[in-house]
């Protein structure tokens, strides 16, 4: 009888020796981060006491063994397994859940945690996957082939791979997307290539995901051809031509054509017909000034002109590939008007090629005493109208052009202070215009006058000239006249003086 209590006794007191194991959990961590196994705890439990496991142990499978990753004795003792490649790397936490720092992916496989709870064993079993993304050459050239893999250890049945771009969906799921193929590189493959990887665990699916960064080797920017670069007239532009960083290639520019080529065709090929290409402008730089290293190739223009316009070639060799990029410059300036029938001043924002923009915006630009200046938005549109320019609109006129990515550039108009007062007298100023009237009259009246008297001695001289004799007797009485008026004159004045004698 005293057995049978005892046995009740030890029952109702949990002394019994049990095994629990649940099912094994799926957990998927990146190659390079941080992952946390969390060993079962019940709350109820922990609450009877701070020691709620007297001992806990955690161990790796191995196909058909195990090994230690760490343990916890009764008495409070760590123990770590010094010959585990996670030695360094792991740390067993006080709620009894492994942690792992820097997962590889040799750390992939089956782990147990086992909790000894007075005479209960508590099992719970772990399925580490690493994933991650390989590149054949992370640093690949332009023009090269590229393979770029998805990796998950131990890799699950019925998976399924999906790939992004910078954050753009690039595919979609598909089981042989695993390994994907490139097979000529450029720089929109550039940027953070993500792997979404899509297994199921029983019934659910699970997703994981790993990103890594791919770096391509070439002309940097512009990233691509056809790339516009707008430059007033008048303006210096800079021709980008950056190569990677740490690159010093050898590079070439050349002049493929003039005008716009791009609005109406795509052809990247030098002129046909055995006709050489355009020479490069008068202001053409070939390797601006820069600090920033050799892989910098770009050129300059110190003073675009009209004519500059037209598509520019850069190109060097990268791994013994040519990598070559083609870009338009495009002008532009204002054309001003004016005509009799319509008075006034017209302003037209003038592009060599304006397939980006979208819109046009007028600003005035003014400045005070202090040289400080005042942006005001004007109108909208290609053309401005000045039907009665005045003093105040004399300064700068700025042509704004924009488009789907915002400003592309501007170009600025100079209204000079000359046409502003000649704008002045076109607006009516009635006392400047009479006073012009009078002067240009009295010149006028002048000129005439002399002209006359011109005409009428030219005459006299005609009548004369076929009569020498008369021109003589005509002479002679002219001066006998002024003779005779002379010694009257002279009469007149001794007249008093005698009489006073």
């Amino acid at each position: 009888m005293l057995f049978i209590l005892l046995g009740v006794a030890l029952a109702v007191t949990g002394g019994s020796c049990g095994i629990m194991e649940p099912g094994r959990v799926e957990v998927v961590a990146q190659e390079g981060s941080e992952v946390t196994l969390p060993c079962p705890v019940s709350p109820q439990s922990r609450s009877q006491s701070p020691h709620y496991a007297q001992s806990f142990q955690w161990v790796r499978r191995l196909q058909s063994a195990e090994s230690t990753v760490c343990r916890r004795e009764k008495s409070g003792l760590m123990y770590r397994g010094a010959a585990s490649v996670l030695a360094q790397r792991i740390s067993c936490a006080v709620n009894y859940s492994l942690h792992i720092s820097s997962v590889r992916d040799e750390d992939a496989g089956e782990y147990a945690c086992s909790l000894q709870v007075n005479r209960r064993t508590i099992v719970q079993n772990f399925m580490l996957r690493v994933i991650r993304v390989s590149f054949s050459n992370p640093e690949a050239p332009e023009g090269g082939p590229l393979t770029i893999t998805c990796h998950m250890t131990p890799q699950p049945s019925s998976l399924k791979v999906s790939w992004k771009l910078n954050g753009q969906d690039y595919n979609t799921w598909s089981s042989l997307n695993r390994e994907m193929r490139v097979n000529k590189v450029s720089q929109r493959h550039r940027g953070n290539w993500t792997c979404l990887a899509r297994h199921w665990v029983g019934a659910k699916p699970q997703i994981a995901e790993a990103t890594q960064a791919l770096k391509v080797k070439g002309i940097e920017n512009p990233p691509l051809d056809s790339a516009l670069v707008y430059a007033s007239v008048g303006s210096s532009a800079t021709l980008p031509c950056l190569f990677t960083q740490g690159l010093a290639p050898n590079a070439t520019w050349m002049r493929l054509s003039k005008g716009s080529p791009f609005s109406t065709s795509t052809s990247s090929s030098p002129p046909s017909g055995g006709s050489s290409s355009p020479s490069l402008p008068r202001s053409f730089v070939p390797q601006a000034a820069s600090s920033v290293g050799p892989w910098d190739r770009s050129a300059r223009l110190e003073g675009v002109e009209v004519g500059d316009e037209g598509r520019y070639r850069c190109s060097g060799s990268v791994e013994g590939r040519l990598v070559k990029r083609e870009m338009e410059l495009v002008t532009a300036r204002v054309l001003s008007s004016s005509s009799k029938k319509n008075p006034g001043l017209t302003l037209t924002c003038k592009l060599s090629n304006d397939r980006e923009v979208t819109s046009y915006e007028w600003v005035q630009v003014t400045y005070d005493n202090g040289s400080v200046a005042t942006v005001t938005h004007v109108q909208e549109g290609e053309t401005l109208r000045l039907p009665k320019p005045t003093a105040d609109d004399i300064g700068e006129w700025v042509c704004r052009y924009h488009g789907e990515s915002g400003l592309l550039g501007n170009v600025t108009y100079h209204l000079q202070l000359m046409g502003g007062l000649e704008a002045d007298g076109l607006g009516g100023q009635s006392s400047n215009r009479g006073a012009l009237v009078i002067g240009l009259g009295l010149l006028v009246l002048l000129v005439l006058l002399i002209a006359l008297q011109i005409y009428r001695n030219h005459r006299r001289r005609k009548m004369i000239l076929p009569y020498p004799a008369l021109e003589n007797i005509i002479h002679s009485l002219a001066n006998q006249r002024e003779e005779r008026e002379r010694q009257q004159m002279n009469k007149k004045k001794s007249g008093p003086v005698e009489e006073r004698v």
